[in-house]
């Protein structure tokens, strides 16, 4: 009995022929396809990218290669309109590498210099936080995917580095064109607010206006106010949501919250 149950147990010697043969049976047939249709590409000459030398490896194939949303949709090095972009420092604000620092570009007012996005790539993660943050859509990012250097120091792509490669080509990834519901608003503590004007000085989209307010009646005995009040009031379908005004308020009085 004993005996019969090590029989059972015991698997059938694989046939020799089938253990060598079948690898190289399976190495024919993959050489005989290369030879009709190569499975690589000679890079760098040739690139997946290139939309010329994908409808060329689709028509000799047959088969669409590297066609469609995959390549059209890919992360890679992010390409950046310095002419559109406000400043507003929310793409450096949504980036959870911290890979993002804004730097001063020649050209605008001296009294309040324009600054765009600087990125570190070798802490960037390509997730596409700040692209998808941008209000203007002047920076996104393309199927450029080549970043190998000797130093460290050339992995620092610069605005004007940036705005090279958006000359070079066009962004791929879209731009968000509706906010959501959602959303939070800008919101004024009014008596809290001294009227100072530097919320609306700060906004990169100058939504932000000053308006007069009436004056406070004042109380029996006391001289009336010489000051004119001012009051801000704020474009909502021009905020950006960039919190700039918030953080350069001295009293605190803007905040986020919703309407009632």
């Amino acid at each position: 009995m004993a005996a019969d149950v090590e029989q059972k147990g015991r698997s059938k010697p694989e046939n020799p022929f089938l253990i060598i043969g079948k690898p190289l049976a399976t190495a024919a047939r993959q050489f005989a396809k290369s030879l009709i249709r190569p499975s690589t590409i000679v890079y760098p000459f040739e690139r997946l990218e290139d939309p010329k030398f994908r409808e060329e490896v689709a028509i000799r194939s047959g088969r669409p290669i590297g066609v469609g949303q995959v390549w059209d949709n890919y992360r890679g090095v992010h390409a950046l309109n310095v002419n559109t972009c406000i400043s507003c420092n929310l793409c450096a604000f949504s980036c959870p590498d911290l890979c993002i620092d804004m730097v001063t570009v020649p050209g605008g007012d001296p009294k309040h210099p324009k600054k765009c996005p600087q990125i570190d790539y070798g802490k960037c993660s390509y997730c596409g936080f700040c692209s998808d943050a941008c209000p203007e859509g002047c920076l996104s990012m393309t199927t450029r995917y080549e970043l190998s250097t000797p130093k460290r120091a050339e992995m620092v792509y610069s605005p004007q580095k940036m705005f090279e490669i958006y000359q070079r080509k066009l962004p791929m990834n879209p731009i968000r064109l509706e906010r959501p519901a959602n959303e939070d608003s800008i919101l004024l503590d009014v008596p809290l607010c001294i009227g100072c004007n530097a919320c609306a000085r700060d906004c990169p989209t100058e939504c932000i206006t000053m308006l007069d307010i009436p004056k406070v009646a004042p109380k029996p005995g006391e001289k009336p106010a010489k000051r004119i009040w001012k009051e801000p009031v704020i474009n909502d379908s021009d905020c950006v949501r960039c919190g700039t005004c918030i953080s350069v308020c001295p009293k605190e009085c803007l905040f986020w919250g919703t309407h009632s």
